[in-house]
């Protein structure tokens, strides 16, 4: 069988990447132009993230569990930086439902938001070239 859990954790990562940096780009749109729009579309774009995560997730750790040492740093700390920054990005969506509105009225507060989103996005992608490196793909 071509196809296993453990060999569709390549597939999916690419996924919650993506969505994660597209919904920081919209978002940070909506703050320099000030356009409401580009906020819905950071908002639904990052629940798509959200949603795709824990699927890759799940495949990464079977991947782990097939190929892995818990003596291989890189992969180790890939596993960690991604668990660690999707429970940061879900905290950020959870913040961004709880106070649409502190956000909408305070620059401060939705500046804050935004370099909290940089920072998780920042780890996400860290993480992603931990994995890269694992995989042997740098």
């Amino acid at each position: 069988m071509p196809y296993s859990i453990d060999t569709v954790h390549p597939l999916l990562v690419h996924f919650p990447i993506a969505l994660f940096s597209t919904g920081l780009f919209f978002d940070i749109l909506a703050k320099l132009l000030d356009n409401e729009e580009f906020d819905h579309a950071g908002f639904w774009t990052m629940l798509m993230a959200l949603i795709s995560s824990p699927f890759t997730i799940i495949a990464g750790i079977f991947a782990f569990m097939e190929e892995g040492s818990w003596l291989d740093l890189y992969q180790f700390q890939h596993g960690l930086l991604a668990f660690i920054s999707t429970l940061f990005l879900l905290v950020l969506f959870w913040a961004r439902i709880k106070f649409q509105l502190d956000f909408r009225y305070s620059g401060l507060k939705r500046n804050i938001y935004l370099v909290l989103h940089i920072l998780a996005v920042g780890i996400l992608f860290y993480g992603a070239h931990l994995g890269a490196k694992t995989a042997d793909r740098i």
